[in-house]
């Protein structure tokens, strides 16, 4: 009787001693499955740019965007559309880009209609070229549009298309506004070589589009 007795008893410590409480257990089971936070990355971030040019030779990295409409003047009629590229504040000098040329949805060279370029701050600040208020016009410049996807519809009565493409040796004269200031020494003009773009996307009813959002924008103000 005294053995079992013993052994009863150190059944029960052994059991008492193997056994965990449940909130005990249930931490250790979260702690195991708790996620790993990752390691934190040690490599630089380096952004992605669609546009490369350069500008007297320095090479200038950016992000550009697109908008086209409707070349109303119809300046080529195997060119319908009047094609804005923009690209605002790259790093290097605080250079601004705008290129107007014509374009259909297809690869070819089309004519450039315009362009701008400033670059530099306050009174360094340079300023090429004139097309706001002008009308666009033929220049001997042009632009190559080496690939056009048609991306499908934009569910708002259009197709939204990506383009990519080059230009070499566009040549933009100094305004006069700043050729008249004579304390500084601007230079005449400035090349804008070596020109490429890639992927950039538009949508080819972007004058429907604008119209039909104001149209809902005066029916929710009523």
């Amino acid at each position: 009787m005294k053995q079992l007795a013993i052994l009863s008893i150190v059944l029960f410590l052994f059991a008492c001693n193997n056994e965990k409480k449940p909130e005990q257990a249930s931490a250790e089971n979260n702690n195991n499955n708790a996620p790993v936070a990752p390691a934190p990355s040690t490599e630089e971030y380096k952004p992605t740019y669609n546009l490369t040019y350069t500008a007297d030779g320095t090479e200038i990295s950016n992000s550009a965007s697109l908008l086209v409409t409707s070349d109303k003047d119809k300046l080529k009629p195997d060119a319908p559309f009047l094609c804005m590229l923009t690209s605002n504040a790259a790093k290097n000098n605080n250079e601004y880009l705008t290129l107007n040329f014509l374009m259909n949805t297809k690869p070819g060279t089309y004519p450039v209609v315009g362009a701008s370029f400033q670059r530099g701050k306050d009174n360094a600040s340079e300023m090429y070229g004139g097309i706001l208020g002008g009308k666009p016009k033929l220049t001997d410049y042009t632009v190559t549009i080496t690939e056009c996807k048609d991306l499908g519809s934009n569910n708002m009565g259009g197709h939204k298309w990506s383009i990519s493409g080059t230009w070499q040796g566009i040549v933009v004269k100094a305004t006069s506004v700043m050729l008249m200031d004579k304390s500084k020494n601007h230079p005449a003009e400035v090349k804008l070589d070596k020109g490429s773009f890639t992927n950039l996307t538009f949508d080819d009813n972007w004058e429907q589009m604008m119209e039909e959002g104001l149209k809902k924008m005066k029916e929710k103000a009523k």
